[in-house]
């Protein structure tokens, strides 16, 4: 068995980027790339985050809207938003984004309440991650 023990990685031909091998030894995946650059695991009925990453504090925006806020703002508002909730407020929606800026976004959670119409609620617990470049 080995192990290494270090306190820091830099790539040697760029100093911010370091390559790994992939399946089958065929491709190389850029390590900095696919990192979560921030993650939030929030009480949606309180607006706290129960834990995080790069996020600073959460705004409440209403029934349905959670806005986390950046620790380290990303370079553009071009990075990738997942979310999702744990169904456990029984509804079970759609989620997406609005307002995407370099510090923070917009969470939206809703259920289609009757046919065509989606109502607001706050999830029991809702979760993201985002994925991009940092500024």
């Amino acid at each position: 068995m080995s192990e290494i023990l270090v306190n820091k990685l830099t790539g040697t031909s760029t100093a911010g980027s370091i390559l790994v091998t992939g399946e089958g030894n065929s491709t190389t995946t850029n390590l900095q790339q696919g990192l979560a650059k921030s993650w939030v695991n929030v009480n949606g009925a309180t607006v706290a985050a129960r834990d995080s990453l790069n996020v600073t504090s959460m705004t409440d925006g209403g029934s349905g809207r959670l806005q986390p806020n950046y620790v380290n703002s990303f370079s553009a508002a071009t990075y990738a938003v997942c979310i999702s909730d744990n169904g456990g407020s029984g509804n079970g929606g759609i989620y997406q984004t609005s307002d995407i800026a370099t510090g923070s976004f917009i969470m939206d959670y809703r259920y289609n309440s009757s046919g065509s119409t989606y109502t607001a609620y706050d999830p029991d617990t809702g979760c993201c991650g985002m994925f991009g470049d940092l500024a």
